[in-house]
């Protein structure tokens, strides 16, 4: 069974959250606080917030084992992008960014859920393949053309 939790418009890039999020996906429940406590980045302190509210929600509204749970999946999703302008030379101004992120954290309970899902992406796929294609329709084969001969022209030498 899995469980999620999610928060919006943090104010960190997706590209580096997505990063931090690499570093627990997969992992057992204890591990990824271990890591998150450890790691220096801003994302990593918001994700051990998450990472406790989702085992909160695991345990007391679905009833899982806090121990047997680990990261099925952590996402940093593209939120919304503020805008401003840098002053530049010449009267000419550049963008600036400020970029948000969505976190979301699912949780799940059973270590080989992923890879039954996996195994079932797998099946579908090799049962596509075996499907026999349509068979190919030829084009009809075009006549040889004839080359086409030009007249020598001679000049005439004064």
């Amino acid at each position: 069974m899995k469980t999620s939790a999610k928060i919006e418009n943090v104010h960190v890039s997706p590209r580096k959250a997505g990063l931090v999020c690499a570093l627990i996906r997969g992992k057992k429940v204890s591990q990824a606080l271990t890591i998150l406590q450890h790691c220096p980045q801003k994302t990593a302190r918001v994700l051990e917030k998450l990472l406790s509210s989702a085992i909160a929600n695991a345990t007391n509204n679905h009833s899982m084992n806090g121990d047997r749970l680990y990261v099925y999946s952590c996402v940093a999703n593209t939120g919304r992008t503020i805008k401003r302008a840098m002053p530049r030379a010449k009267g000419s101004s550049n963008m600036i960014r400020k970029r948000h992120s969505h976190l979301v954290i699912v949780l799940s309970d059973n270590a080989n859920e992923k890879q039954m899902e996996l195994r079932a992406i797998k099946a579908k796929i090799a049962k596509k393949a075996k499907k026999p294609a349509k068979p190919a329709t030829k084009p009809a084969a075009k006549p040889e053309a004839k080359p086409s001969v030009k007249p020598e022209i001679k000049k005439e030498s004064k």
